[in-house]
Parts: structure tokens; C-alpha cells; sequence
């Protein structure tokens, strides 16, 4: 008997092939109105291609004033139904299983795109996402939104769904009314849980007298909310048993709200990995249905051990399917070390969401634009060289030569990896790793030739017999030479991280020059080993160049360690025991012991330089051309190995 992981499950009246399904995962992929495009048909097909048990779409909005994002899927107007049935007919003919997930954000509703008025909730309790806060819904105005849910529900059967899934969890509408945090009510919808299950049981009457008894219906529930005076686990394992009364056929597992507790909905780097599964399997205990579970479980290997220990019956994976979209496919044909890994890092999928370009991965170029680029094989197949072995100058490898050119990498270092092995040393980074070993796996694959102990010099790029040179030189660590630098005990934060450098603290105390993303994970790996540690920055604020989440779990990590941050501080000079700063219009000195300066880095352009008159086709990528993240340097990579 294969493994339990490819074992087909009952859900409702729908066999699933597999215990794999992809979660809800917002994309940003529609028009204003909340149409289904092309990229979004070509994102999902892409799922189904790679053996997904069932996929679940991103949120779609049952009413207006139920908005997130900008372009964000609607099922609130029958107009929609066509455009959502072009995308369940070509998920089927990929041989998909799609399930529409329908929701009202209630409170955490966009504020930009819900005007004052129709901001609303269960109570008018502030949430401190979005910075509203709500009017409380009238009875008149909850049986509208119980019709808006039953109405959605009709559109999904009529468009061809094969399932339908209602959130009941982080901080959303009927979540809302569930938890008394947000539910504040004196009247039947408030007060007891009897009363402040109402409402989501409403909702689920009015959606069976829709699509009848047969159609298979999911409800995603919390856990935990990880809100004082919200719903606990407790609450969860008297919950799950009435929503198995209200005739759902399934329950997937989640956890937090997005107004009070977001990291906990959303797991970027820094928050537990697979802590729901225990919770799950008390859930699981409690009914007869199939259970999900979601929540940073990324690798098949865990996957199985869940599955195996009767923790949950199904795994759902929601970015992981971002990274690797054939991550059942090669989990199914015994190719685990080829799976493309999630390193939970925001910095492609929310990160570029919330800045409007729609959802892509740091990891994977290609997802979100499915339904533009393919990687088609070369019609004139070129000797390309490659310099530099970091993730940029890697993915550009990996492209030319899967396409079909004769690659040949050159890497100064002794490793793979250049930068990334210095971020993946910041506490909880570690999973940022697997990038760079996949792709020696992939590269090696694909036939790249590779060179490690290997200085490139421009004579060397000028004779090589190679039609076209990628520079993917990186940067160099920037070093200021503050007055009375030469007296102090200081070091450079990438050669702290680098476990190959004998640079570290010895000082009881670290004095952190930059409050960027660099000097603020130094901050963070000091204090993890006991030191007492400062940073100061010349801005009025640290973090600029990080995503907001991963930017609050770590910010909230370094209070909790006690590392002082100091902003508008500019360092003016140092002695061998203490440093002078510029703060307003007054000096202030800080005692150190030992300083680390994180103040960024400069394009590394000799080579660069030294060839600009060279009659080569040279391409230059990621730092070398100006110091960025590893989301542009992939991105690059990956773009010239598609051009070439």
C-alpha cells in the first residue's frame, strides 16, 4: 500500500487523490472589480499540474465592504460567475480539484477601500491592523450578509466548484462574532457561545440550502487566537463539534487574527513551525470529520510524520506551493531533495503584495507569472560564464543551462552561496539555506560546470571562449572610518556571521553601528548569546528595508532580549571605550566595549569596471549593479538566463 500521503480521502461526496491541499493564499491577481484574469487561471493550473489533492482559491469577497486588497477575487455579483467558471474548467482539464473559499473581513476590511460608514463588525471594538474602528451590524444588516454568504455559495456551485470553504477564524467577520474579544453584543449574538455561534451558523444554513447536502463544505477554525480574551484551544474543542452539527464535512485547522495576532495567520521567519499539529489532533479527537492543518509544514518528511501520527488526516501547505509547485509531484516520485523549500522570509509573496505587484516568491520567479514567461529550450544553444556563485549568479546558471546552454560558474569562495550563507546565520534564518542547496542540486542537474577556489580576472573573462559573461559579483561590506576608529575594538557584522571567521565578540556588551535589516539580525544573534547589545541609527527609524511583519516579529524578539535601540543617532567619533553621537541638537555618548558596524554594503565593480570597454556580451546582476535583496538578485538571475 503506497503511503498515507497519496492514499485517497473522502470529503463529503468528493474523493480527494491525495492528503495534500493547498490553503488559502491572497495573490492580488484580479481587477478592481474582482475578476478572474489569466495570470490567476495560469497560477492555479500550475498547482494542479504539479498534483495538488485539492487547491484552495485566495479569499473572495461575499460583499464590497468585505475587501482586503485592491485586486482581490470577488464572488459578490453574479457577473463574476463566468470568469470564476473559465478558472474551475481549466483546473479540471489539468485534473485539479478546486474549492472556493468565500469571506467578509469585516473589521480587518481595507480602511482604503471600505469608506467610514461600512466599516463593521460584530461591536465596535478597534482593531489595530487596520486602524478602525467598526460599527457594530444591526439584525436587519446581519440577515444581509448571511444572504451575501448563501448567494456566493450559489455562484461557486454554479461556476463548478467541487468544494466550499468558509473561514470561521483569524479575526474575520463571523470569527468576529464567535470570539468575545471582538463580540461585545447584548443581544441573541452575543454573550454565550450558543449566541455567538449564531451567526456563523446562520451563514452555514443559508450556504446548505443553497448547494444542497451533497456539496462539500469546509470550515476553517482557530485554534488559538493568540488574543487576551480570545478563543483558546478550549473554546476550539467545544467549537469543532458544533460546526460537525452544522453539517460541515471538513475542518482546517488555523490560527490567529489579522487584526490583533497577524504573525500567527501568516508564520513569517521567527514564528513556530508546525505548533498547530498537537492542537489539530486534539481538534481531530473531538470529531468524525476530516481535519487540515496548515501552519509552516514544509517539508514532506513532516508532512508524513503528521499524517502517520493521526494528527490531522490532510496537509495543507500554502506558500510552500508558491516556492515549488511540484512539491506532491516530486514528493510522490521519490525526489524530496528537489523540492524547492519555503523559507517562510515574506519578502516575495506578502511583501510584494502589500506593495501592489501581486504575489511572486523570492525563491521562484516564475510564480505569478505563469501566464506570461515559459522556460522554452534555446534554438542556439551559447557557452555562457558565470561569475560569482551567490543566489543571483546561481539561478542565472540554473536558467541558461536548463534551457540549454553550456554553463560554466566560477566562485571565489570555497562554497556556494555568497551572502545568503551570512543571513541564514541570524536566528531562525536557518531554512533560508535550503535555497542555495537546491540549487547546487538543480544546477549540478543541469549540467552547469562549476568552479569554487576560483578568482576571476579580466584577462581570464576576456579569454575564455564564451559568447556571453553574467557578472553576479555582489557587493563588499561598506566600512565607515569614524575618528577614532583605529583605538576601538570593532569588527564588521558579516564577518561576525561568517562561521568561518574567527571575528566574534568577546565583550560582555556589542555597540551596533546601522539599524537596516543586517544590523538588526546581528542585534539578534548577539543577544541570543548573552550579550547585552545597542544599535543606533542616523534614521528616524530601523527596519527600512524589511517587510512590516517580519520586521514586528523581530522587533517585538529584540524587546524581549533587551537590546536598547537608539534612532536619529548619528555617530560622530569614538574612543577606545566610548562613542560620541549626533542626536537633535545635543551630543550623547554611549560606553562600548566592542562595536559592530552593519552600514551596508557598495557594489563590488572591479570586474565590472575593468571589462566595460570589453567587446564581450556581458550582463551585470543583483549588487554588483546596486545593493539590494536577494529578491532582485534571483529575479535578475533568473531573467537573464531566460534572454540569453
Amino acid at each position: 500500500m503506497s503511503e498515507i500521503m497519496f492514499q485517497p480521502l473522502q470529503l463529503g461526496s468528493l474523493t480527494l487523490p491525495n492528503r495534500v491541499v493547498m490553503t488559502t493564499v491572497k495573490l492580488g491577481y484580479g481587477t478592481k472589480e474582482g475578476d478572474v484574469t489569466d495570470r490567476h487561471i495560469a497560477f492555479y493550473v500550475r498547482r494542479a499540474e504539479g498534483g495538488v489533492g485539492l487547491i484552495t482559491t485566495e479569499p473572495m469577497y461575499v460583499q464590497r465592504n468585505g475587501r482586503e486588497i485592491p485586486p482581490q477575487l470577488g464572488i459578490y455579483d453574479d457577473r463574476l460567475v463566468d470568469g470564476l467558471r473559465r478558472l474551475t474548467d481549466a483546473v479540471h482539464a489539468a485534473g485539479g480539484l478546486i474549492m472556493a473559499h468565500i469571506n467578509h473581513a469585516g473589521r480587518a476590511a481595507n480602511p482604503k477601500l471600505v469608506p467610514e460608514g461600512e466599516r463593521v463588525s460584530a461591536s465596535d471594538v478597534f482593531c489595530p491592523a487596520t486602524k478602525i474602528t467598526p460599527r457594530p451590524l444591526s439584525k436587519e444588516e446581519i440577515r444581509e450578509v448571511v444572504a451575501a454568504y448563501g448567494a456566493a455559495a450559489r455562484r461557486a456551485k454554479e461556476a463548478g466548484f467541487d468544494a466550499l470553504e468558509i473561514p470561521f477564524s483569524h479575526g474575520y467577520l463571523i470569527h468576529q462574532f464567535l470570539s468575545p474579544h471582538s463580540n461585545r453584543r447584548d443581544d441573541e449574538y452575543g454573550g454565550s457561545l450558543e449566541n455567538r455561534f449564531r451567526f456563523g451558523r446562520e451563514v452555514l444554513e443559508a450556504v446548505r440550502a443553497v448547494v444542497g447536502d451533497d456539496f462539500p463544505l469546509v470550515v476553517r477554525m482557530n485554534a488559538q487566537d493568540y488574543v487576551e480574551g480570545g478563543l483558546t484551544l478550549d473554546d476550539a474543542l467545544e467549537i469543532a463539534p458544533l460546526l460537525e452539527q452544522a453539517g460541515v464535512n471538513g475542518l482546517s485547522v488555523t490560527s490567529g487574527t489579522m487584526c490583533e495576532s497577524v504573525p500567527f495567520c501568516l508564520y513569517p521567519t521567527g514564528t513556530p513551525k508546525a505548533n498547530l499539529l498537537p492542537m489539530a489532533a486534539r481538534i481531530r479527537e473531538r470529531v468524525s470529520l476530516p481535519v487540515i492543518v496548515a501552519g509552516r509544514i514544509r517539508t514532506p518528511q513532516l508532512a508524513r510524520e503528521a499524517l502517520a501520527a493521526g494528527q490531522s488526516d490532510l496537509i495543507g501547505l500554502g506558500r510552500p506551493f508558491l516556492a515549488d509547485p511540484d512539491w506532491v509531484r516530486k514528493t510522490a516520485a521519490g525526489e524530496e531533495e528537489y523540492i524547492l523549500l519555503c523559507g517562510a522570509c515574506h519578502q516575495g509573496c506578502l511583501a510584494e503584495l502589500r506593495q501592489g505587484h501581486g504575489t511572486s516568491c523570492m525563491f521562484n520567479p516564475l510564480t505569478g507569472r505563469e501566464w506570461k514567461v515559459t522556460l522554452t529550450p534555446t534554438d542556439s544553444p551559447k557557452r555562457v560564464m558565470v561569475v560569482g556563485g551567490g543566489p543571483g549568479g546561481l539561478e542565472a546558471a540554473y536558467i541558461a543551462a536548463q534551457r540549454g546552454h553550456h554553463v560554466v560558474l566560477y566562485e571565489q569562495e570555497e562554497r556556494l552561496g555568497g551572502q545568503f550563507n551570512l543571513a541564514a546565520m541570524a536566528p531562525h534564518k536557518e531554512e533560508l539555506l535550503d535555497m542555495i542547496h537546491y540549487l547546487e542540486r538543480v544546477t549540478q542537474r543541469a549540467g552547469v560546470e562549476i568552479h569554487l577556489n576560483s578568482p576571476v580576472t579580466p584577462e581570464m573573462v576576456e579569454s575564455a571562449d564564451a559568447d556571453v559573461v553574467v557578472l553576479a559579483t555582489g557587493g563588499i561590506p561598506l566600512t565607515i572610518p569614524f575618528p577614532g576608529l583605529e583605538e576601538t575594538r570593532w569588527l564588521l557584522a558579516t564577518d561576525l556571521l561568517d562561521e568561518r571567521s574567527e571575528a566574534q565578540v568577546e565583550t560582555e556588551t556589542a555597540f551596533v553601528i546601522g539599524g537596516g535589516l543586517v544590523g538588526l539580525e546581528t542585534a539578534d544573534y548577539l543577544a541570543s548569546q548573552g550579550k547585552k547589545v545597542t544599535v543606533v541609527e542616523m534614521l528616524d527609524d530601523v527596519g527600512g528595508d524589511m517587510d512590516v511583519l517580519a520586521k514586528a516579529v523581530l522587533m517585538k524578539r529584540l524587546k524581549q532580549e533587551g537590546v536598547e535601540i537608539h534612532t536619529g543617532t548619528k555617530v560622530l567619533r569614538l574612543t577606545a571605550d566610548t562613542v560620541t553621537a549626533q542626536r537633535g541638537d545635543e551630543e550623547v555618548t554611549f560606553p562600548i566595549e566592542t562595536v559592530v558596524m552593519a552600514v551596508g554594503v557598495r557594489p563590488n565593480r572591479a570586474l565590472p569596471d575593468a571589462l566595460a570597454e570589453s567587446e564581450k556580451d556581458i550582463r551585470v546582476i543583483g549588487d554588483a549593479v546596486r545593493p539590494r535583496k536577494a529578491l532582485e538578485a534571483i529575479q535578475e538571475g533568473f531573467q537573464v538566463g531566460l534572454e540569453i
